[in-house]
């Protein structure tokens, strides 16, 4: 559908009133008043608003027959006083309707709620949520008519679709049915990585999940043609126990995922939804509060303005939460952060846009959003929610910050993207834990075809089917053949060739610890260390050293050790940590360490060294600046230019100059004509040539754009 037929997704200025509230206590929403809070809005310069039809409470905030409206209202109903005065100021609305979280429904229908395997106990015996079985077919038509009500009976420009995902390992009669009836099998009750029958269940996990949301996305469309729909996609990144895919952001109108990590979790996800969205742009959610936990504890305006440019130069659109109090009410001093962080963008906005300039992919592969630690655990209810810091989701941030500190254009890709390889110069896979047998063939195809790829870790080892490989699947790529596994403490990479000596210095070697917990004993686990291969067909460029007495860690008696508190390098071995394998018309560095995941400069300065040398000469984009100035560029060919990005991210305010020297290619076919200064950045020097620009830049703002036009 095109963007045009969407208002809510053209206007960029949007809040999401979140309103969790029960209604045990009279108080609770006494003092709610929807003219005063779409006057609030409307002078917080909001175009767009998300406001509450149903909550993870389950109550309805308009008179349902199907659910329970919220007590407290009398009747009021406030989502159409809340609405009808938004949309009289000229504010677009879209609906909010929680999916899976309703603590009525699981209350009032003990038989929809999820279950616990190991107790046979309601998920919601460890959390204030109720959560709902989307397998069970008498949920289904509930949340179904919840959805018709609001979109039948209210004027809304979109809906958005909160929770779509299983909270833990559900064990209730509908989930075991289907897992019979489709996989011969019962839910198995360890976590094993490596086992074909919970790969299995895995897998069906997450295609009844892609297939419930697209059963409400579909069926929003069928009631409501043309409004947007959309799903928050933040669970997806939350790891394997939501069972949402990430192939599911693809159904909605455009991507969107409400986030609470750091900069480079949002960095990561902006990017990804650079490709992923059905149509741009996609959106970015943040709250207001520094968490969702801490009701008072705002975020600075200069936190929040940071936020909302970084989602700029992205070219995400930016959304707001802001939790209201329980007696209706709302903080004091939330909506003028809001609307510091939205006059903070509006300069950029009538520039954004454009395909994005990028040599390098980094892949995001959310079967790797699991961690073989876990193998040999019970199958129970997670400890926390929220996200989980898996090996491969680690290695593919500290890929986004390396080369985004290193100024390297690049993207991050999906499965989704599997056909489009072949638009980049390198593509990074940066310890993808678990993979299909498509992804194998995709990228030993690119290679073949001339593409370049670096690839660590245990990548290509285990298949999404649980099956263990002898050898990497793509060992011939790669150049290597694998011996066993890193069985101590901590290994060493020592170079054998002189641009990897280079690129580590002044270290000699560079470490990857496996645990360094020194006064803890230490047993490895299988697929939690590094693998230990040979080069076959590969140019070793780097072997293995272990250290004094590896693998024992010795004691007083056992003299295994050469140094009392550490262990240095000593044991030179013939094992390759490090390879290039030239295969076809394309080659591939593989690396036994993931140096990505490394906080350590050394290795990250290495893996920004390797990923140079298969890009090669003469980038599309790259630049002269310090690391905290963060690069990207977009192809406006509707403009006949491209228009250069610089974020000098969370500068202290007011931003002093700063000084940046960029470098950037023509489309194909193209040359470039004139350079122009943008907000926030003014070009001091042009050097414009058939093979591109060098650019000047005095970058005055936090976040600046310059535009190079091309003819």
């Amino acid at each position: 559908m095109a963007l045009e037929r969407h208002i809510f997704q053209r206007n960029t200025h949007r809040l999401l009133r979140d309103m969790h509230i029960p209604d045990w206590d009279p108080q609770f929403l006494a003092d709610y008043d929807p003219q005063r809070l779409a006057a609030q809005c409307e002078e917080a310069g909001l175009n767009a608003v998300m406001l509450y039809a149903k909550s993870h409470v389950g109550l309805c905030t308009y008179p349902t027959k199907v659910g329970r409206m919220h007590g407290n209202l009398g009747g009021r109903d406030v989502m159409r006083e809340l609405n009808d005065a938004l949309r009289a100021r000229g504010i677009s609305t879209a609906a909010y309707q929680s999916i899976t979280f309703d603590n009525w429904a699981a209350e009032t229908h003990p038989d929809w709620a999820q279950i616990d395997r190991q107790s046979g106990r309601p998920l919601h015996d460890h959390t204030r949520y109720g959560v709902c079985c989307p397998n069970n077919p008498e949920y289904r038509a509930y949340e179904l008519a919840i959805m018709e009500e609001i979109l039948t009976g209210y004027e809304f420009d979109g809906i958005w679709l909160d929770m779509i995902f299983f909270l833990a390992f559900c064990a209730c009669p509908a989930c075991q049915e289907r897992l019979r009836a489709e996989e011969g099998i019962e839910i198995p009750g360890v976590v094993d990585w490596t086992d074909p029958a919970w790969a299995a269940y895995q897998e069906a996990r997450r295609r009844w999940i892609g297939e419930w949301t697209k059963i409400l996305i579909d069926r929003a469309h069928e009631l409501r043609p043309e409004i947007v729909v959309t799903h928050n996609l933040a669970n997806a990144l939350s790891g394997w126990r939501c069972g949402q895919p990430l192939a599911a952001g693809r159904l909605d109108t455009y991507t969107s995922a409400d986030l609470y990590g750091d900069r480079f979790e949002h960095l990561v996800v902006t990017k990804m939804a650079q490709h992923l969205s059905a149509s741009q742009p996609g959106e970015l959610m943040v709250s207001v509060g520094v968490d969702l936990i801490d009701h008072v504890t705002l975020k600075t305006a200069e936190q929040l303005s940071t936020e909302a440019l970084a989602a700029t130069a992205a070219g995400s659109a930016f959304i707001v939460i802001d939790g209201i109090d329980p007696v209706g009410t709302e903080q004091p001093g939330n909506f003028a952060t809001i609307r510091a962080a939205f006059d903070a963008i509006r300069p950029y906005e009538s520039d954004m846009g454009g395909r994005p300039v990028e040599d390098v992919a980094i892949y995001f592969s959310d079967n790797s959003f699991m961690d073989f630690a876990d193998n040999g655990i019970p199958a129970g209810p997670p400890t926390r929610l929220g996200g989980t810091p898996f090996p491969h989701v680690m290695a593919v941030r500290g890929a986004a910050r390396a080369l985004t500190e290193a100024h390297i254009a690049f993207g991050v890709i999906t499965d989704q993207d599997l056909d489009r390889l072949a638009d980049y110069r390198v593509v990074i896979l940066p310890d993808v834990s678990r993979m299909t047998d498509r992804e194998v063939a995709a990228f030993r195809g690119y290679v073949a075809s001339g593409g370049r790829l670096y690839a660590s870790g245990y990548t290509s080892l285990v298949g999404v089917d649980g099956v263990r490989h002898d050898d990497l699947m793509l060992a011939d790529v790669f150049g290597v053949s694998l011996v066993g596994e890193e069985d101590g403490r901590v290994a060493y990479l020592t170079p054998d060739d002189d641009e990897i000596r280079r690129a580590i210095a002044p270290q000699a070697a560079v470490s990857q610890p496996f645990n360094d917990q020194w006064g803890q004993r230490y047993e490895p686990k299988p697929l939690c260390s590094a693998p230990r291969v040979t080069a076959t067909s590969g140019r070793r460029l780097a072997h293995l050293t272990l250290p004094y007495g590896n693998p024992r860690w010795g004691s007083v008696n056992d003299k295994s050790w050469a140094a009392i508190h550490s262990a240095p390098p000593w044991t030179d071995t013939e094992h390759a940590v490090l390879t290039r394998n030239e295969v076809g018309q394309g080659s591939a560095v593989y690396s036994t360490f993931v140096l990505e995941r490394s906080a350590a400069a050394a290795n990250r300065a290495l893996f920004t060294s390797l990923v140079r040398g298969l890009l090669g000469a003469q980038p599309s984009l790259s630049a002269t600046a310090r690391r905290n100035v963060w690069l990207s560029a977009y192809d406006q060919d509707d403009r006949s230019r491209v228009l250069v990005v610089l974020h000098n991210y969370g500068v202290e305010q007011p931003a002093p100059a700063e000084r940046a020297t960029v470098t950037v290619r023509p489309p194909a076919g193209r040359t470039f004509v004139r350079a122009a200064d943008g907000p926030g950045a003014r070009v001091v020097d042009a050097r414009l040539g058939e093979d591109g620009a060098v650019l000047a830049v005095e970058l005055s703002a936090e976040l600046g754009f310059v535009t190079v036009e091309y003819a």
